[in-house]
């Protein structure tokens, strides 16, 4: 496993593995893939994602990924997993990829998540052209890709077999007839 080092804005409530990264085990990869349909083909290794819903996984050719829910699109972070580990321990990378000192900000205002859950925002910094701290809130890991990825413009084939079963309609129409 790759170790994290601890940053804080705040010596008094440092930072844990835990705070900044959702390890893979925790979560339905799978389903948080199908919210970006078209964005990723092949073969994958997931190895989790940011406190922020950011889905990393290694490629079969042993690249790591990141899959960016906040401005989209899939972007190449390291060359192995190896070297993932590495900037992993970075403050510097800590802070551009997993948002650390967001998170520390949120924790020192209180604000917690479950450990399957990701830090959503309403609405969805695209809207507003920033990240409004003030408007973090913990939403389920796949609610908020669902959301992010319908508000960058890509959603999810819908299989009209399914249309009617409440798991695979978006979010907003669960519970309408």
């Amino acid at each position: 496993m790759v170790k994290l080092r601890q940053y804080s804005a705040s010596l008094m409530n440092p930072l844990t593995w835990n705070d900044l990264f959702v390890d893979a085990s925790l979560l339905d990869f799978n389903t948080l893939l199908a919210e970006w349909p078209g964005l990723e083909n092949g073969e994958i290794r997931p190895i989790g994602a940011s406190a922020f819903g950011d889905l990393f996984y290694e490629r079969r050719s042993g690249e790591v990924m990141k899959l960016d829910v906040l401005e989209g699109g899939v972007h190449l972070i390291a060359a192995s997993f190896e070297q993932f580990g590495k900037l992993m321990n970075s403050s510097e990378w800590q802070e551009q990829h997993l948002l650390s000192q967001g998170v520390a900000l949120l924790k020192e205002r209180t604000v917690s998540r479950g450990p399957s859950q990701f830090f959503g925002f309403a609405p969805h910094p695209s809207f507003v052209g920033k990240v409004d701290w003030s408007r973090a809130m913990p939403l389920d890991a796949v609610v908020w890709n669902s959301i992010c990825a319908q508000t960058l413009g890509v959603a999810p084939s819908e299989d009209p077999a399914m249309t009617d079963a409440p798991g695979k309609r978006p979010w907003w129409k669960l519970g309408e007839r």
